[in-house]
C-alpha cells in the first residue's frame, strides 16, 4: 500500500464543502447540460427540417437505443465508486486495475448489445405499436445507432471516471467540443444533405467516438495514476463483479428513464395519436435539461462522498449529500419558473408553427412539470446511496420506480386517458420521494473495513 497522499486526495480529504462541491459539480453540470444542448438541437432539427412525424419517430427510438447509455453508466458510475472507495482507503494500485478493466468491459458489452440491437430493434418498434413512416424512421434510426453504438457507451463511462480522477474541466471542455460538432454534423447530415433521421444517429455518434477518444486519451498517459496497463485491462471476475454490483442503481436510473419514455409512448398511442407522441417528445426534450442538471449535481456530489466514506470522514459526507440537495432544489425552482412562465417560447423552439402540436405540448407540459423537484431529489438520493456503499437503497429507489410507473401509467391512462398518462410520473416521483426521505432518516453512512464491507 503507498503512503503517499495524492494532491486530488487531499483536497476531497480537507477541503472546505461548498467550495469542493462547486468545483465538481459546476464543471460537470456545464457538460450535462451540453449533451442536453445537443441532444435537443438534435430535436430542433428533425422538428423543423423533417416534421412532426419525425419527432415522433425519434422518440419512439431514443429511449431504445439510450440502453447505450445505461450500460455505460453502470460500468462507468460503477467502477468510479470504486476507484474512489480505494483511493480514500490508500489503495491506488487497486483503482488502476478497476479502471483498466472497466475499459475491457466497455469493449465486450458495447459488442453484445450493438449487435442484439441491430438485429431486433425493427420488432420492438413494431411492438410498441408504431406503423407507417413513423416506425421506418425510428427503425433507421436505431440500426445506425446500435451499428455505432461502442462510441456513445464508452464516452459515457469514461466521461465518468476522467471527472472521478480529478479532471472535472476537462471533462467539461470535451463535452462542449463534442456538443459543437454534433450540431454541425446535424446541419451537415440532416440540413445539407437531408439523410433525415439517419444523418441524425450518424451526427451523433460521431460526436460520441470524438469525445469518447478524448475521454480515453488521459488515461494512456504515462504520468497518469491509473493509466492502462496490460496488467489492469487483464479481466479478473472478482473485479467485474464489484463494478457490476456497485453500477447496477447508475444502471437502472438511465433504464428507468428508457423504460418510462417507452412506457409512455405505449400508452400515448394507446389512448391517443402520434401528436401525442410529438408533444412528449417536446416535453422530454425540455425535461432533459433540468434531467441532465441533477445528474451534473448527483456526479459532483459522488467523489465526494465516496472518498470521504472510505476516508472514515462522515460529517463530510453528510454535509456534502445537504449542499446536493440543496442545489438541486435551486435548480427545480428555476425549472417550473422558465417551464410554466414561458411555454410558448420552448415549444415554438421545437415544433415551430404548428398550433395543432402546440396546444396538446402545452397542455403536456403544465400536467406534466409539477413533478420536476421529486425527479431531482429521487436522482441525487439514488446516486448519494450508490456512492456510500447503500446500494440496495439505491437500487429500490430506482428499480422499484419502474414497476410503479408501470401500474401507474396502466390504472391513470385507464382512468383518465391521455390525461392520466401525463400525471403517471409525478405522481410515482412524490410517492417514492416520500419513502426516500423516510430511509435518509434511518440510514447513517458508515465507514468501511478493507473488504468495502460496513463495518
Amino acid at each position: 500500500m503507498t503512503t503517499e497522499v495524492h494532491a486530488n486526495d487531499a483536497m476531497l480529504r480537507d477541503a472546505p464543502l461548498l467550495r469542493l462541491f462547486l468545483r465538481y459539480s459546476l464543471p460537470t453540470i456545464a457538460a450535462m447540460l451540453v449533451t442536453g444542448i445537443y441532444v435537443a438541437v438534435d430535436g430542433m432539427f428533425i422538428g423543423h427540417f423533417v416534421g412532426q412525424e419525425g419527432l415522433a419517430a425519434i422518440m419512439l427510438a431514443y429511449p431504445i437505443g439510450s440502453v447505450l447509455y445505461a450500460l455505460g453508466n453502470l460500468i462507468g458510475m460503477g467502477a468510479a465508486s470504486l476507484v474512489s472507495i480505494n483511493l480514500g482507503q490508500g489503495k491506488p494500485n487497486v483503482a488502476q486495475h478497476i479502471v483498466g478493466n472497466a475499459l475491457s468491459l466497455s469493449q465486450i458489452v458495447s459488442l453484445l448489445i450493438s449487435t442484439v440491437g441491430v438485429a431486433f430493434c425493427e420488432d420492438v418498434i413494431l411492438a410498441l405499436g408504431a406503423e407507417g413512416r413513423v416506425a421506418e424512421m425510428a427503425v433507421t434510426y436505431l440500426r445506425w445507432y446500435f451499428g455505432m453504438g461502442i462510441f456513445a457507451l464508452v464516452s459515457m463511462a469514461f466521461s465518468i471516471l476522467l471527472r472521478n480522477d480529478g479532471e472535472p474541466n476537462r471533462v467539461t471542455f470535451i463535452m462542449i467540443f463534442g456538443g459543437v460538432l454534433n450540431i454541425f454534423l446535424d446541419w451537415v447530415f440532416i440540413v445539407l444533405i437531408p439523410w433525415e433521421l439517419k444523418g441524425a444517429a450518424i451526427a451523433t455518434m460521431l460526436s460520441q467516438a470524438a469525445t469518447a477518444l478524448l475521454c480515453l486519451r488521459h488515461f494512456f498517459k504515462p504520468t497518469t495514476r491509473l493509466r492502462f496497463t496490460l496488467n489492469s485491462i487483464a479481466i479478473r471476475a472478482k473485479t467485474i463483479t464489484d463494478i457490476l454490483q456497485l453500477g447496477i442503481p447508475g444502471f437502472l436510473m438511465y433504464l428507468y428513464l428508457s423504460v418510462v419514455l417507452t412506457f409512455h409512448n405505449m400508452a400515448f398511442l394507446a389512448s391517443g395519436a402520434p401528436i401525442n407522441v410529438a408533444a412528449y417528445a417536446i416535453v422530454s426534450y425540455t425535461e432533459a435539461f433540468f434531467y441532465l442538471a441533477f445528474e451534473g449535481i448527483a456526479l459532483g456530489m459522488q467523489p465526494i462522498t465516496s472518498f470521504n466514506l472510505g476516508a472514515g470522514q462522515i460529517q463530510r459526507v453528510k454535509t456534502s449529500r445537504n449542499i446536493a440537495f440543496g442545489a438541486t432544489m435551486i435548480v427545480t425552482a428555476f425549472g417550473l419558473f422558465i417551464v410554466y412562465g414561458f411555454p410558448e417560447a420552448i415549444i415554438y423552439a421545437f415544433a415551430g408553427d404548428n398550433p395543432e402540436l402546440a396546444a396538446v405540448t402545452r397542455e403536456g407540459m403544465y400536467l406534466y412539470f409539477w413533478g420536476l423537484p421529486m425527479e431531482g431529489l429521487l436522482l441525487v438520493g439514488a446516486i448519494y446511496f450508490q456512492s456510500i456503499n447503500q446500494a440496495s437503497i439505491a437500487n429500490w429507489l430506482t428499480g422499484g420506480k419502474l414497476v410503479i410507473i408501470a401500474a401507474m401509467l396502466y390504472f391513470m391512462t385507464k382512468l383518465l386517458g391521455t390525461t392520466g398518462t401525463w400525471i403517471s410520473l409525478a405522481c410515482t416521483s412524490t410517492l417514492l420521494t416520500a419513502w426516500m426521505l423516510w430511509k435518509l432518516y434511518q440510514t447513517q453512512p458508515v465507514t468501511l473495513s478493507h473488504d468495502n464491507q460496513p463495518l
